[in-house]
Parts: structure tokens; C-alpha cells; sequence
């Protein structure tokens, strides 16, 4: 059974090859820009998701290393992310732990998102990410922007805030904190506002976010020697580092469990978008299904060190590229890279005054606003529309891990309303002897004979709205016969089955009769499987011509003039122009 999903268990055999010189050249100079971006993003991350630096950095390090082993593709830089950090801290909040001990979850948690993403490997989920409009994602990142902003006016303005784990609560509690500002942290909030401007308009080459935290770092120690206290990010120690640390319970799993599928489910769609994107560029294949099984063991990794969550960087997945990484090999040198950082100069982050890193946040948060993403989402369809609408604002009223389902849920209830529609329409035989729609109010070419013509999906979501249509067209007693052209007819299943059955019976009991035309082969196979076409017969049955699209139909007009015991209407056939001269494809009188 695992054979069907078709995943390469470990890819990364091909990465244990001495690869050549100018390969290992390139990647490491990827891998170093990436790094260098990668530890900085980090810290500021694990401040969005509430939780100690050192989880950030373990997962930059510990999932960029594994992941690379069994995705086999460069495209996915793989870590910590600002879209899923916030998922992160309302999941841990959801945990029902005090927010002291709310850290002492996150392995767990981090855990059933591996899991989760394991078995979406394993069941082909790419398939249902599929009928996902993107314009989910769109609506939880900007609802996730204005969460993120807001969640860190606190730290820029010094003070704590109450256990809110929803944007309304979070200005709430913001508003009314607002008279213990404490004014230092606010200075140096402003005064890393200015240097990151400055930096970014007169340096933009430069590793703007590491720049401006060694600047603001050097300001905060010049704060405390004037005795202005500032508060300043939670240092660590390595004798800190332990394999799966933490507490695990029953109680535990039920409260994560809904926040965890979430995070597994915007992880994923994040990496698709990146990656697709990049392997387009590249002309070459991205496979969802081997990314969801890399990143599942990536978190999976990740829990084991007791870091964050990974998922499918945007900026270091670009810089990488940019940077000219010709292997997954430049990822593995990033996270390399990264654990080289987090030993040597990691203990120094205890100098980063959390007030600049709040400001950064608040900055990456703004960037997070996509307004051409925006503008399609609001303007193309009306469906785009409600869904970007919905997921934003439950986001924003609700919590975040609903928003995510409920979107989604829109977006596949509004995909299958489309699909549950096919077009019926009334068809006969032109003048030049082609199958064309009845106008209104034309009269039949043969009374009491009606072709049908079904295009679309007839699965269980459509029938009703199949069954109806027909209905309203049989409602003229002079109608004695319908020729159902199944032709353009997709994805049949039992259910649409049984309504054309039912359909067969209501027509047999007032006298008339159906017959079926175009049949493909897969039409015939679901028909003739559930016994219709035993009970409709034979010869009121009538596969599909390739060679000639309206044979079978011509076949059936032939058919029902037969039942009705008319011989003096004119049936035309269309003539294959590819195949006009051979005699047996003439106009044809009956």
C-alpha cells in the first residue's frame, strides 16, 4: 500500500555523493547568506511565538539540516516562519497551561504538527490541497500581520499585558496598559525605527536586521549606564539543551490537537507556494507530497531538541536561490552554519534590548501585507472575495486556528458548488448537420424527442441540480423520449448513477423511455457496474465514437424514431472533415 504514494523514503542518498568542486563552492556561499539571515529571523520569531530564543535557533538549525536528507530539493528553505509563529503562540495558548508553563508543551506540539504532516504524506493529501484557494492563505497572513503588529506595541512600550489570545482582546489589554509606558523602552523602539531606515536606504546590501540588533545592542548598554533600564531578550544556557524536554499527557493532545493540525496545514501550503514557484523558475518538478514528508521529520527533528515550529521560509527560500544554491546541499551549510552561530555567539543575544527586536517584528509584520495579493482577492471573483473576507476576519474575531478550517472550509464548499453544477442543455442537429444548443422557442427537429446534452461533473454533489433540470424539461407531455448525451460527462459515481436510474424509472412509469449517448469508457464502466445498463437494455445504449463525436447520437435518433414508429424525420450526421470523402460518412435520411 505505502508503494501507491510513490514518496522516496530518503532521498538524501544522492546528497552523500562527493558532489563537484564548483557545486560545494556555490552552496557554501548560499548557505552562509542564508545563515546569516536565518539567525536573526530566528530570534525574532520565537519572540512572535512567545517562546525562549533557543527554540528558534534549534529549529533553523535542526530543520534545515534534516530536511534537505528527504525533500531532495534546494527550492525549500526550511525553519521558523512569521505566518506560522503566530499560529504557534494562540496554539500554546490553547494548551490550558499557565503561560509560564506553556513552553513546557511546545515538544509535543511541535511533534503531532510532524505527525500530522507524516501521514498527509502518506495519504497523497497534495491532492486536497489542490481544491485550497490561495486566497486562504492570503486572509490568514494579513489577519496574522495585524495579530503580530499589535501583539508587540507591548515590548516596544515596556509594559506585559494580560493571557489574550485574540486580536480584540490584545488592543483591549493594549489600550488599557497604556498608562504604564514605560518611556526608555519606547526611546529605543524609536531609535531602532531610525537606524533600520537608515540602514535600509543608505546600506540596502547589507544583513539589515543583524546590523541594526548589534547597533541597538551597543544603545542599550549605553541606556544602562545611565542607569535607564530597558528589558532585554532571555538569555540561555547550553546546559539547557535536552532531548525531548517537557511534559506529555493525554489532556495535553486533545487541547493541541486542532492548533497543531492547522499549523501542519498553513506550513504546508506556505512550503507549496514557495516551492512551486522557485522549481517553476528552475524548470523543474516540485512534489508536494515528498516536501509534507521532509518537513514532517524536519518538526519531528526539531521537537527532539525542543525547538519551534518549521516551515517554508519565503526570504531565505529566495535569498538562497538568489544567492546561487545549486543543490539541497546549501541548506544543509546553512543549518550548519547557524548551529556554528548559536555556540559561539548565540549567549550574546542576552544584550538585544527586546524593544528593538519588537520594532523589527512590527516591520516584518507590515511587510506581510501583500496588497497585490490583496487587490486579486478582493477583485476577481466573488468567490475570492468571500473567502479572503471570511478567513480575515475570523482570524481577527475568532482565533486563528479556526479562521485557517473555516476558510478552507468555504473555499472547498464554494469549489464544489461550481462543480456541482454541470451544464444541461437542450442540443439537436443543425443545418450543416452538427450537434448545436436549441434556441428558445425553436421547435424540435423531431417531436417528442428531446437530446440532452450533460457536461461536467455528475458526482454526488451535482445530481440534485441534475435531477431538477431534467425534470423541468420533461414537464412537456408532448416529450416522449430523451436521448441523455453523456459525452462530456466527468468523474460519474454511484450517486449520479442512481439518479439517472431514478430518472429511467419516472420516465417508464408515465410511458416514456431514455436512452444514452456518448458514453465514454469510463462512463460505461460505472453504468454497467451498477447494473443500469442491464435495466435501461442494450439497445437503448450507445458508447462513444471517437473517430465520430455524434455517431452515437445519430445512432440513437435512429433508435428512438424506432419506439416512436416515425419514419419521416430527417436525421443528419456531422461529417468528420478529416475524414469527409470516405463514403460511409454521408448525410444519412431516414
Amino acid at each position: 500500500m505505502l508503494g501507491t504514494i510513490q514518496l522516496d523514503w530518503f532521498p538524501g542518498r544522492r546528497l552523500l555523493r562527493k558532489p563537484p568542486h564548483t557545486t560545494r563552492a556555490a552552496d557554501s556561499r548560499a548557505g552562509l547568506n542564508v545563515a546569516l539571515l536565518s539567525f536573526p529571523q530566528s530570534i525574532a520569531y520565537s519572540l512572535i511565538a512567545g517562546v525562549p530564543p533557543l527554540a528558534g535557533l534549534i529549529s533553523s538549525a535542526a530543520a534545515t539540516i534534516v530536511g534537505p536528507f528527504f525533500s531532495g530539493t534546494r527550492f525549500v528553505v526550511l525553519g521558523p516562519t512569521n505566518a506560522t509563529a503566530i499560529l504557534l503562540l494562540t496554539g500554546l495558548a490553547s494548551s490550558g497551561l499557565h503561560p509560564d508553563q506553556r513552553i513546557l508543551a511546545l515538544p509535543i506540539f511541535i511533534l503531532m504538527v510532524g505527525g500530522f504532516l507524516l501521514l498527509g504524506a502518506l495519504a497523497h493529501a497534495s491532492l486536497l490541497i489542490n481544491y485550497i484557494s490561495r486566497t486562504v492563505v492570503t486572509g490568514y497572513v494579513t489577519a496574522a500581520a495585524c495579530f503580530i503588529f499589535v501583539n508587540q506595541i507591548q515590548n516596544v512600550l515596556g509594559f506585559k499585558i494580560g493571557d489574550a489570545s485574540t486580536f480584540l482582546g490584545i488592543v483591549a489589554d493594549t489600550i488599557r496598559g497604556l498608562p504604564l509606558t514605560h518611556w526608555p523602552e519606547l526611546l529605543m523602539g524609536i531609535a531602532t525605527l531610525v537606524i533600520q531606515m537608515g540602514l535600509t536606504r543608505w546600506a540596502p546590501h547589507l544583513p539589515n536586521i543583524a546590523f541594526t540588533l548589534l547597533l541597538t545592542s551597543l544603545l542599550g548598554a549605553g541606556f544602562r549606564y545611565i542607569d535607564w533600564s530597558i528589558a532585554s531578550i532571555q538569555s540561555f544556557k547550553f546546559a539547557e539543551l535536552r532531548l525531548l524536554p517537557g511534559i506529555y499527557d493525554f489532556q495535553l493532545v486533545g487541547n493541541l490537537a486542532a492548533p497543531a493540525l492547522a499549523l501542519a496545514f498553513v506550513s504546508i501550503l506556505e512550503a507549496t507556494s514557495i516551492g512551486k514557484t522557485l522549481a517553476a523558475r528552475a524548470g523543474q518538478r516540485f512534489d508536494v507530497n515528498q516536501e509534507m514528508y521532509a518537513m514532517g521529520l524536519a518538526n519531528s527533528a526539531s521537537a527532539v531538541f525542543g525547538g519551534m515550529n518549521a516551515s517554508g521560509s519565503l526570504t531565505r527560500s529566495m535569498l538562497g536561490d538568489i544567492s546561487g544554491a545549486r543543490s539541497p546541499l546549501a541548506n544543509v551549510y546553512s543549518g550548519l552554519m547557524v548551529l556554528v552561530l548559536l555556540f559561539t555567539i548565540g549567549p550574546l543575544i542576552q544584550y538585544i534590548p527586546k524593544a528593538a527586536l519588537a520594532v523589527l517584528v512590527m516591520g516584518i509584520a507590515t511587510s506581510l501585507f501583500n496588497r497585490q495579493n490583496i487587490r486579486l482577492a478582493l477583485r476577481t471573483t466573488r468567490s475570492d472575495t468571500i473567502v479572503f473576507t471570511v478567513t480575515c476576519s475570523a482570524a481577527l474575531l475568532l482565533t486563528i486556528d479556526a479562521a485557517i478550517f473555516l476558510g478552507a472550509f468555504i473555499s472547498i464548499l464554494l469549489f464544489l458548488r461550481k462543480a456541482g453544477t454541470p451544464d444541461l442543455v437542450e442540443y439537436n442537429f443543425n443545418q450543416e448537420g452538427q450537434l448545436a444548443k436549441l434556441p428558445d422557442r425553436e421547435r424540435r427537429t423531431v417531436p417528442g424527442i428531446s437530446i440532452m446534452h450533460a457536461e461536467g461533473d455528475l458526482f454526488f454533489g451535482s445530481t440534485d441540480l441534475f435531477d431538477q433540470q431534467i425534470r423541468e424539461v420533461i414537464r412537456d407531455p408532448s416529450l416522449k423520449i430523451i436521448i441523455l448525451r453523456l459525452k462530456n460527462a466527468r468523474n460519474l459515481d454511484a450517486t449520479a448513477a442512481a439518479a439517472i436510474e431514478e430518472l429511467h424509472s419516472f420516465l417508464r412509469k408515465s410511458e416514456r423511455h431514455l436512452l444514452i449517448s456518448g458514453a465514454n469508457r469510463e462512463v460505461t464502466r460505472v453504468l454497467s457496474n451498477s447494473g443500469f445498463i442491464a435495466k435501461l437494455g442494450a439497445d437503448n445504449f450507445f458508447r462513444e465514437f471517437p473517430a465520430n463525436p455524434t455517431l452515437s447520437t445519430r445512432d440513437a435518433l435512429k433508435r428512438a424514431t424506432q419506439i416512436l414508429g416515425r419514419r419521416d424525420a430527417e436525421i443528419r450526421i456531422f461529417v468528420d472533415q478529416a475524414r469527409k470523402h470516405k463514403p460511409e460518412q454521408k448525410e444519412e435520411d431516414i
